[in-house]
């Protein structure tokens, strides 16, 4: 009797085993795993971070853009946020307290962006 248990538990497992390997099995799909080049640069007037990097395809990035002393910041070129009234997303405006332009993107390509700065009138 005992060897009829153990025959018993050994075809079960055999039988679970063929099943969990069937081709009916949805297999989950791996993420893009394709690199993208963002080149950020700045105009005369400030700087922006990052600068140039690499990223796996949907990273989202935040991109920082700050003006330099007697500078402000003006607008991006190749953002999704270009000639919009305010280019800094998510209803931030820019004042006296926040200098900084952030802007998040999500990269799908190769991105080329660039910040332009212009001197404050006083």
């Amino acid at each position: 009797m005992k060897n009829i248990f153990r025959s018993f538990i050994h075809i079960s497992f055999l039988f679970l085993f063929v099943n969990s390997c069937s081709k009916d099995v949805a297999i989950p799909k791996l993420q893009d795993r394709t690199q993208y080049t963002l080149n950020v640069s700045a105009s005369e007037g400030g700087s922006v971070s990052p600068e140039t990097l690499t990223y796996y395809g949907e990273t989202v990035v935040t991109i920082t853009a700050t003006p330099d002393e007697g500078y402000k910041f003006s607008r991006w070129i190749g953002t999704d946020n270009d000639n919009k009234s305010n280019p800094c997303g998510k209803g931030r405006q820019l004042d006296k307290i926040f200098l900084d332009c952030h802007i998040t993107i999500k990269i799908n390509s190769n991105r080329e962006i660039q910040a332009f700065f212009q001197r404050k009138s006083e």
